[in-house]
């Protein structure tokens, strides 16, 4: 079992890593501002720690001693953000100061073009989210350039769904089919759990892979 650091721990995506991670046996610590609004119970493999990712010496003292960083970060409103790009790079800052290698962190299936994407995508949704994506494509630049061994996560729309274990992973893009007939989504359960998955797993070191039903 690994010593896992979960950033963005009080989120959808975040709650659920927590959440599958010590069912799967893992030790855990969670990162958050708030530790108190984890919404998972305590346990005696969980060590809740409070800090902000955008303050590099909270985030060194939170990565030292662990054997992988699974980042469920996020932002709140559509305004211009820098928590992705430098949130991150704080994290690969501590990681190379610590020795830490293995790197699974959450974008989206928004950044970068897509021409599987549906016109209303590209007019109405990345429009309405361009400041949130332009930050998400700093931050996968950033890891890009890193010497950690990294894996990027790009669900489409979240749900608060079932976990079904039952998703297709594809390489950069989303699998033919895409966002042209309807518009796909993944719940935070299956993406916790593809996270998890690749830990241990080499099939998409170094890749930004896209999961979705």
């Amino acid at each position: 079992m690994s010593r896992l650091l979960i950033l963005g721990a009080t989120g959808g995506t975040g709650a659920a890593l927590v959440r599958q991670a010590l069912e799967a046996g893992h030790e855990v610590s969670a990162f958050a501002r708030t530790p108190a609004s984890i919404p998972v119970p305590h346990h005696e493999r969980l060590r809740a720690l409070r800090g902000d990712i955008m303050d590099a010496e909270q985030v060194s003292r939170a990565v030292s001693g662990h054997d992988a960083v699974l980042s469920a970060v996020g932002s709140r409103g559509l305004g211009p953000t820098r928590v992705y790009s430098e949130g991150v790079a704080n994290v690969l800052r501590a990681m190379k100061e610590h020795r830490v290698r293995r790197l699974i962190a959450v974008t989206s299936a928004g950044v970068g073009e897509d021409q599987q994407s549906a016109l209303w995508f590209r007019v109405l949704v990345k429009p309405l989210l361009r400041n949130r994506y332009s930050d998400m494509q700093r931050m996968e630049e950033a890891v890009r350039q890193s010497d950690v061994a990294w894996t990027v996560v790009r669900p489409p729309k979240l749900t608060d769904g079932r976990l079904t274990k039952d998703y297709r992973a594809s390489v950069d893009h989303l699998p033919m089919g895409g966002y042209f007939f309807a518009g796909p989504t993944i719940s935070r359960e299956d993406v916790a759990h593809f996270m998890l998955s690749q830990i241990d797993g080499d099939e998409y070191l170094h890749k930004a892979v896209v999961v979705t039903y």
